[in-house]
């Protein structure tokens, strides 16, 4: 369009130069441009294109490796895996690469009690209101989870002593603690000769909390009722140094020596409360969910496929009579089905296997019956009965090919379903049988310290909530590159 010098728009000229006839090429013509993309070549070409898939297979690709080749990596026990190692000494530990730790003999010998050999018998029994307080409360030797040993000097005419132990902030006032009755914790003792003057407690010690003593002489009631505490006590404070045995050590350092700091092996995820690795376990426990993970929805679709496939191709009363069936089974909880199943067959791998396939392949069964339908009116269908093929060879040389897209899409949502329910069955005791490790186990085992370490639960809950989710991902972008109906809607 132009202007002419009225201002007006004009038509432009159109003039034989701007055309030119194309030159004939019949050969060139029908040549292929471009390659041929097949159904599945343009299916994983859609896939890849796809950055949260590609990031998902990444995340499943590097926890299934992890489960693989993790387990060799941690260094060889005697006795035992590692993942089932317990180590007393290194219990309910904070995720760390390592800690200071002391080097320990295997066999600690107990420490002897300290008994006064000059002590005053013969001194008058002093009334509780009139008791003054132990002095110079002290610790002896040094504390860990192999015991904390206080020592105190005699006090003359008391008639023992009662010990106290509670858990204590660091900033926790030893004076108000040791007098405050809701303060000063359980009486872990009664000392009743007064010449004794120490004790050693060794008590079910977690090297993650900090202790506090509190010591009371005591006066034998004149009426014959209980013992009569002194007016005033004495708490001392007990921070125990994380140690660990030669025996274990060695496996450290080779050059390891008793009452040497050396470096601990790095516990990312901390550890339990039986000491054991809770990184170490949910690698090796990686093995067994994944197993049941790809099996389990294997064997499913297995059953669903065959079910599905002559219900829909059968039709007429049987079809009608299996549909009934299945929906019967839907009808009834699955959670309640997987309990009662586990717990008629008891603990263990086979029993998880049956009792998460023995009802899972319905959801299978419905919808591939329902592309069984649609599939069984096409020509190639028809003429392959004609021809007498048999139902075998019907299923799965004409049929199951053509619902393969169904069926991966189908086969990759019911695999974080499993790991649910594996962990779920763990959590109320009807998993796999201890020790052996699966995520759900760690996370049961967790669960029972969780206000006291939180994170035991956190991480490793971290970890299988993004697996899950990347499994989740991973179907809904296989469902949309499997679908020829959003090709171009990217």
């Amino acid at each position: 369009m132009t202007l002419n010098k009225s201002n007006v728009l004009s038509e432009p000229t159109l003039s034989q130069d701007m055309f030119k006839p194309a030159a004939l090429n019949g050969k060139g013509s029908e040549a292929i441009s471009r390659p041929v993309v097949g159904y599945w070549r343009d299916a994983f070409s859609r896939l890849m294109r796809n950055k949260i898939a590609v990031t998902s297979i990444i995340v499943i690709g590097v926890v299934g490796v992890s489960g693989v080749v993790g387990p060799w990596l941690f260094p060889a026990t005697e006795g035992g895996n590692y993942e089932n190692l317990q180590n007393p000494d290194s219990r309910n530990q904070s995720p760390s690469f390592g800690e200071k730790v002391m080097i320990t003999d295997d066999f600690q010998e107990m420490t002897e009690d300290l008994v006064d050999p000059n002590f005053n018998t013969a001194a008058l029994p002093i009334a509780a209101g009139a008791l003054p307080a132990v002095s110079n409360l002290r610790l002896e030797g040094t504390a860990s989870v192999n015991g904390i040993t206080i020592a105190w000097d005699p006090l003359p005419g008391a008639a023992g002593y009662k010990v106290f132990r509670a858990l204590t902030p660091a900033e926790a006032d030893l004076n108000i603690l040791a007098n405050d009755v809701d303060k000063r914790g359980f009486e872990v003792t009664t000392i009743a000769d007064p010449a004794k003057h120490s004790f050693t407690d060794a008590a079910g010690l977690d090297p993650s909390e900090k202790y506090a003593y509190s010591v009371f002489p005591y006066a034998i009631s004149v009426d014959g009722g209980a013992d009569e505490l002194g007016p005033v006590g004495v708490a001392v404070r007990a921070e125990l140094q994380k140690t660990v045995p030669l025996s274990k050590a060695l496996s450290i350092d080779p050059d390891a020596k008793v009452g040497q700091i050396i470096q601990s092996r790095p516990h990312l995820f901390g550890t339990d409360g039986l000491g054991r690795d809770i990184f170490a376990r949910m690698v090796f426990g990686t093995r067994i969910d994944f197993f049941l993970a790809l099996l389990v929805p294997t064997l499913a679709m297995l059953f669903g496929l065959i079910y599905g496939a002559l219900s829909g191709l059968v039709g007429g009363r049987t079809d009608t009579l299996m549909m009934r069936v299945i929906e019967i089974i839907d009808s009834l909880p699955d959670l309640l089905l997987f309990v009662l199943l586990q717990v008629a067959l008891g603990k263990g791998v086979l029993s998880l296997v049956i009792a998460l396939s023995a009802f899972s392949w319905t959801n299978y069964a419905r919808i591939l019956r329902g592309e069984v339908l649609r599939l069984r009116e096409i020509e190639f269908v028809h003429a392959s009965r004609l021809l007498g093929a048999s139902m075998p060879k019907l299923i799965f040389r004409h049929i199951a090919p053509n619902l393969l897209g169904v069926i991966i899409v189908l086969w990759s949502g019911h695999i974080p379903r499993i790991i649910t329910a594996e962990a779920f069955l763990s959590l109320i005791g009807l998993g796999v049988e201890s020790p052996m490790a699966t995520w759900g186990t760690v996370l049961q085992e967790a669960g029972e310290r969780f206000q006291i370490a939180p994170l035991q639960f956190f991480l490793p809950a971290s970890v299988m909530a993004l697996t899950l989710l990347a499994f989740f991902l991973l179907g809904d972008a296989l469902r949309d590159a499997f679908d020829p109906k959003l090709r171009g809607r990217e």
